[in-house]
């Protein structure tokens, strides 16, 4: 009976802290701002073209190569993921309510729970974004862009959102400080171009991206499936590295010595 009792008390307290959380980060002011930004940048991009185009360019050059395509190429809403992400685990050690919290659950099970948050908020600024191309494309064209097409798209821009939020992540957890985790990601998502011009695109997540982007525009609009040892390098990392980052931050931080002064 008592076993019994400890894991009901345990699944309410996951279910309320979840839920708790889960209000902080989709209600919070950087988050909205986050929204309405993605949402201003989605329809500046959806105001370039005509209303009398044919399905197959709605496809490939306005959704892929023009939305798709400048978005990839811009940097600034890379800055998303770091401003939702930044106190995700630090903020807790510079109020000084941590101890509290980590004191009446595992730490993986505050990580898991603050990683799927983390997760869903980004699923949903995602959402606002491609949906508002989606929706402003349909009203110019009376068109839908192509489902496994707009699906895809939304799985690069999901993972690539995916990877600077896991960095971001990692870094305010093992570091506890906001500032380093604004900064550090900050830092190295500002760096990327001067990454690629100096050679050094092995360091640079967005070279890998490219490589990944070619390799489905060439799937989706060329009938072509082009395997390469840097093809499938770029794959393996590109998907892979946000997941190895997160499996490194839950095995440093159970590791740290998460005392406040």
């Amino acid at each position: 009976m008592n076993r019994k009792n400890k894991i009901n008390s345990s699944l309410f307290f996951e279910k309320n802290l979840f839920s708790f959380y889960l209000k902080k980060r989709i209600l919070s002011i950087k988050f909205i701002f986050c929204i309405l930004f993605s949402i201003l940048i989605s329809f500046s991009q959806s105001t370039t073209f005509g209303r009398t185009i044919s399905s197959q360019n709605l496809d490939e050059y306005i959704f892929w190569q023009k939305f798709l395509g400048a978005f990839s190429l811009a940097i600034f809403p890379l800055y998303f993921p770091i401003i939702i992400t930044a106190d995700i685990v630090s903020g807790e050690f510079s109020n000084k309510s941590a101890m509290i919290i980590y004191s009446m659950e595992s730490r993986t099970k505050i990580l898991s729970i603050k990683l799927l948050i983390l997760i869903i908020s980004i699923f949903i600024l995602n959402l606002f974004f491609f949906l508002t191309f989606l929706i402003i494309a349909f009203i110019k064209t009376s068109i839908f862009v192509s489902i496994h097409i707009f699906l895809i798209g939304f799985l690069i821009t999901f993972i690539e959102f995916l990877f600077i939020s896991s960095l971001t992540f990692m870094i305010s957890a093992l570091t506890r400080n906001t500032l380093v985790s604004f900064i550090l990601p900050f830092f190295y998502i500002s760096i990327t171009s001067f990454l690629e011009y100096f050679e050094l695109e092995l360091l640079s997540y967005n070279s890998y991206k490219m490589t990944v982007i070619s390799f489905f525009e060439n799937f989706l609009f060329n009938k072509q499936i082009i395997f390469s040892i840097v093809k499938n390098i770029s794959l393996i990392i590109f998907f892979g590295l946000p997941i190895l980052i997160m499996l490194i931050t839950f095995y440093c931080f159970k590791q740290l010595d998460i005392r406040i002064d």
